[in-house]
């Protein structure tokens, strides 16, 4: 007779049981016999009374073997043994014995073919159970995979989310970081241009200031040359009667004056070339304000272009 998983598991245990009782190995073997016989009706084998208790050598199941059947073959064969008793009445009474053992050995050997039918049921039934568990475990299984899968695109989406949170927070903090810089830029272009429109408005003060100067300048040396020569005209009319006297004095006279005029010709000339430099200085200060503006101006429309 084949044994359930669950009939193994509990003749191992009774096993267990029995070692603690019997320490000596051929006690131990003699009752693990019939353990297997009488209550799950398993014919005892030295192999298998070898593989429950695993104690001593081989030698030792199979005695214990060979006992436990000579035992049983007593048994079934009752004599009886009594003095004043007919060898027909005591044979009688022996073959009476016999069958009442057989009968009780059957009805022992039936109960347990009716426990291990019973045992097969529910284990049948729990095994049907089991089955059904499985496969609700299986679709709970699947059901879990495809939540696990969905919480797993959940979980990517979310990180994707982050990194493009994480990104524009990025560019963000980026652009914040460039208006500020074209702000600094802007403030510092600003502080520059303001000190060269000071230095040019006082550059140019001071060119006005020259140029102011040198015309006044110009204008006494050529008023102070224009009454040279009106007071020359006059003295040339006056000595016009005097010239044929005076001749030689009046030609080195007019040599002196004429050597006076280029001198102031020479002057006013170099008035005029320091008049042109300036102008010069005034258009180049003027180019130099407009180029700041522009500048000013372009970081005007990116600061616009951000915001």
């Amino acid at each position: 007779m084949n044994l359930t998983h669950s009939n193994e598991a509990k003749l191992v245990q009774d096993v267990e049981t029995l070692r603690i009782q019997f320490p000596q190995a051929k006690d131990l073997y003699r009752e693990v016999c019939r353990l297997m016989f009488f209550r799950y009706g398993i014919q005892p084998t030295a192999n298998k009374l070898y593989q429950l208790v695993r104690k001593g050598t081989m030698s030792i199941p199979a005695q214990a073997v060979s006992n436990f059947w000579s035992e049983l073959r007593l048994k079934n064969r009752v004599d009886i043994e009594h003095s004043g008793l007919p060898d027909s009445l005591r044979e009688f009474a022996g073959e009476a014995l016999s069958t009442l053992w057989k009968s009780a050995l059957e009805v022992a050997r039936q109960n347990v073919k009716e426990k291990h039918s019973a045992i097969n049921g529910l284990e049948s039934s729990n095994r049907l159970e089991l089955e059904n568990c499985k496969a609700q475990l299986k679709k709970l299984e699947s059901l879990n995979i495809e939540q696990s899968s969905e919480l797993a695109m959940l979980r990517k989406q979310l990180q994707e989310s982050e990194k493009r949170f994480l990104i524009d927070h990025q560019v963000s903090a980026t652009h914040k970081e460039s208006v500020k810089t074209l702000q600094y830029e802007k403030s510092a272009l600003e502080g520059s241009l303001k000190s060269i429109n000071n230095e040019f408005d006082t550059e140019l003060n001071k060119l006005h200031a020259a140029l102011k100067f040198s015309e006044e300048r110009f204008r006494k040396l050529e008023a102070k040359s224009f009454l040279d020569v009106d007071r020359e005209r006059q003295r040339t009319y006056k000595l016009e009667s005097e010239i044929a006297e005076l001749k030689k004095a009046l030609l080195t006279e007019h040599a002196v004056n004429k050597s006076q005029s280029a001198k102031n010709q020479k002057l006013v000339n170099e008035l005029r070339e320091n008049v042109g430099v300036i102008k010069g200085q005034l258009k180049e200060s003027q180019r130099q304000q407009l180029v700041a503006s522009n500048k000013l101006k372009q970081i005007e429309r990116k600061k616009a272009l951000l915001k």
